[in-house]
């Protein structure tokens, strides 16, 4: 029998390891709980704290959570999983103050020595299950909360959403992007008045979605503008693609391997840990706020032994405004000042089938349309590229423009908006067109329209 498309689809956020060893939920998981207010780990002991997106709901999370959480120098850890965020989603800045996860949430934290306390909501926790929308915890308030020596950030597979056409890279234009998600989380993580000792971010593993040299750039940026104060893990050759149990958008994948590249991860950094201890080895701010330099630790081979971490973990540098400039940030929504043109539909990009969007409930689809007349604002080019929504709620919107038409469309730079990552299809080959987006597509988004 075949199974639902939903089904499916959804199945790698039920993954903690082997799907068999599962037991089934008597009870679904509905509303956010308070976090709770830990008091910093003894001399000796570690607090862990790990943030993840979908893949971490796809078992990566829950197994990099036990691996920590079984080891005799952890004292507690805390483990939130939030489909569908990228870097900024973990902020308070606009326009993601108040986002929530419309796809998937999973919340573990230890609790005075006894069973971790969970919340869980994800697809399919009981039959036809769809989990509701939850807020996304915000970095500041984590840290504060629960007093992390460590943090482990999952992430970058959502980012591969500034690539629309999946193939192509303009070095300036999208390291430029990649800044505005990358170097404000950076500064906060590092802000003053936290416990964090060490910080890693785990890249994402091999994605079928875009090209290799996307993935190529995403690591080597994270390596340029997160070092030296944040540890980058690829995670491309920890986990063997193509995957055995993939989902059909080519990214998501569950079982084994889960375990597996959480097994990996969890050994380079209890090693990266080892290489460096605090005896030896003090990081600190000189006088003038510049950030001392890190060595770089030898890479680990893979298959070596997994080891209890060391109990003192090297201290990481605090961000200085010379270290850590502030972003510039990205252009608000000029609602009140639209760009206004006439303009006829010349070229349509096929919307992403929703079998391969899934568990994301958000897409975008490009259209090129010839520029006849500017009625407000300015713009140069004689085309102009609009990104419209496709789905959204993972409903299949209906597009009714057709080639050869006119249409008067009143449009916002997508850059800054919580589109910006939204997953997307451009099939059109003009990556040097700035992407827009219609106001009154833009509103639509379920954050804009929660509000």
């Amino acid at each position: 029998m075949r199974l639902p498309i939903f089904r499916l689809t959804t199945l790698c956020l039920l993954a903690s390891g082997a799907l068999a060893a599962r037991a089934p939920r008597a009870q679904v998981a509905v509303a956010s709980a308070p976090l709770p207010n830990v008091a910093p780990a003894a001399p000796g002991k570690l607090n862990v704290l790990i943030l993840g997106d979908s893949l971490a709901l796809c078992g990566f999370g829950k197994r990099l959570d036990a691996r920590f959480r079984e080891d005799p120098q952890v004292n507690a850890t805390f483990t939130y999983m939030a489909c569908g965020t990228n870097p900024l989603s973990w902020l308070k800045e606009k326009p993601y103050t108040n986002v929530k996860t419309q796809c998937g949430f999973w919340a573990i934290e230890s609790a005075d020595g006894k069973k971790p306390r969970e919340l869980e909501d994800v697809y399919g926790m009981t039959t036809g299950h769809v989990p509701k929308a939850h807020p996304v915890p915000k970095l500041a308030d984590i840290l504060a909360a629960t007093h992390p020596d460590i943090l482990v950030v999952q992430t970058g597979s959502n980012l591969f959403g500034l690539f629309p056409d999946g193939r192509s890279v303009q070095t300036g234009k999208h390291a430029a992007a990649l800044q505005k998600y990358l170097a404000p989380f950076k500064h906060e993580a590092l802000a003053a008045g936290t416990n964090l000792r060490k910080i890693y971010w785990v890249n994402p593993p091999t994605s079928g979605r875009v090209a290799p040299e996307i993935q190529d750039f995403l690591l080597q940026q994270a390596r340029t503008q997160l070092t030296p104060e944040m540890t980058v893990i690829d995670s491309r050759p920890l986990v063997k693609y193509p995957y055995q149990h993939m989902e059909p958008d080519k990214e998501h994948f569950l079982g084994a391997q889960m375990d597996e590249w959480a097994d990996k991860v969890f050994d380079i950094i209890g090693h990266d840990l080892a290489a460096q201890p605090i005896a030896s080895l003090k990081l600190l701010s000189d006088n003038s706020g510049r950030v001392a330099a890190v060595p770089t630790p030898a890479p680990v081979p893979a298959e070596t032994p997994a080891r209890a971490l060391p109990v003192e973990p090297v201290l990481i540098a605090r961000a200085e405004p010379v270290a850590t400039p502030a972003p510039t940030p990205a252009p608000a929504p000029t609602t009140n000042e639209p760009l206004v043109v006439r303009a006829t539909l010349v070229f349509m990009s096929h919307p992403i089938p929703l079998q391969e969007l899934l568990p994301y409930r958000e897409s975008l689809v490009a259209y090129v349309y010839r520029v006849d007349q500017v009625l407000r604002g300015h713009y140069d080019e004689n085309q102009i590229l609009v990104m419209h929504p496709a789905h959204i709620g993972a409903k299949p919107q209906r597009l009714k423009y057709r080639i050869g038409k006119r249409y008067k469309l009143r449009l916002d730079r997508i850059e800054g908006t919580l589109w910006d990552t939204a997953k997307s299809r451009d099939e059109s080959g003009q990556i040097n067109l700035m992407p827009y987006i219609r106001l009154e597509d833009e509103r639509r988004h379920p954050e804009n329209r929660t509000r």
